[in-house]
């Protein structure tokens, strides 16, 4: 589990404070909890502590503890270090978190690019293509017309033809 650590004082009646934290909570809040709870617990418990017998004070001094614990539990309500390193580290998962997006829209940025590129390479095929087949049909037109008008040219000199003889001869 965690590591917890130990701190604790003494007052001039022998009495021990301890406070148990875990390992990283700010030793410098530790000594200010510690110095709230020995004036409290005096006030309410004064002498009877160094008479009593163990655990008889568990129950009273159960609403004493909470209420200190709740109130040193979060660091960043008691601290004002612990408030500015908590913000910073709020801001510093929020700057990797823009900083991966950012990665995202580039890496996403170059895959348009590679599509684009290609794009603009099919397209330039597909008009060499289009230019070509054009090409082709104006020429299949163009023999078309050449054989159309062949036909027409032999025709009518089949008929100027047939029509000077018929002429010749009567």
């Amino acid at each position: 589990g965690d590591i917890n650590a130990f701190n604790f004082t003494t007052d001039a009646q022998q009495r021990v404070y301890i406070v148990i934290t875990t390992i990283d909570y700010p030793e410098r809040l530790v000594f200010p909890l510690i110095n709230d709870i020995i004036p409290q617990f005096k006030q309410e418990h004064g002498d009877k502590a160094l008479t009593c017998e163990a655990n008889a004070l568990t129950k009273k001094t159960e609403a004493l503890f909470s209420k200190l614990v709740k109130e040193y539990d979060d660091p960043t309500k008691k601290d004002k270090l612990s408030a500015v390193i908590s913000k910073v580290e709020d801001v510093k998962l929020t700057m990797h978190s823009n900083i991966d997006g950012m990665l995202r829209n580039i890496d996403h940025t170059e895959q348009v690019e590679k599509t684009t590129a290609k794009l603009h390479e099919q397209a330039k095929l597909f008009d060499q293509q289009a230019r070509t087949i054009k090409r082709q049909e104006q020429w299949k037109n163009m023999k078309l017309m050449l054989i159309i008008g062949g036909i027409v040219v032999v025709v009518l000199i089949i008929i100027i033809a047939a029509l000077a003889s018929g002429n010749g001869s009567k």
